[in-house]
């Protein structure tokens, strides 16, 4: 890897399988946003310091993703690989931009560092960085 790396040989996890949604055929019908919807757009966004996904290095979860679709509201929760990863703001805003991208307006994104995983937390931080 490139010298100077924060996290120079962060662990590679194993990507989850890609499920297949069944597109309903009642034109009446709802398809209501949740977390596997909100995961399939996130998964993918490469990690700035390195060749891998945010899936793979386990920054991002659909375990850690909550979503309200009648009130609008996405928060999605993300583990940096290091506590003291100088990318962390950079990860939080291309989450937040990849979902303001690919989200109706309507919705509230809300981006946090996940509790005890980030030393800005420890600087009075709440756990949102962006």
């Amino acid at each position: 890897m490139t010298p100077g790396l924060i996290n120079a040989n962060p662990v590679v996890h194993e990507t989850k399988a890609r499920s297949v949604r069944q597109e309903s055929t009642d034109e009446t019908s709802v398809d209501e946003f949740d977390a596997l919807e909100i995961f399939e757009h996130v998964r993918d966004i490469t990690d700035p310091e390195h060749p891998y996904s945010l899936e793979q290095l386990n920054v991002v979860s659909e375990d850690a993703i909550d979503v309200d679709d009648k009130s609008s509201h996405v928060t999605v929760t993300f583990t940096p690989t290091v506590q003291h990863c100088s990318m962390a703001t950079v990860i939080g805003l291309c989450i937040r931009v990849k979902l303001m991208r690919c989200l109706p307006p309507r919705f509230k994104v809300d981006i946090r560092v996940a509790p005890g995983s980030h030393a800005s937390e420890a600087a009075g931080g709440r756990g949102s960085l962006v």
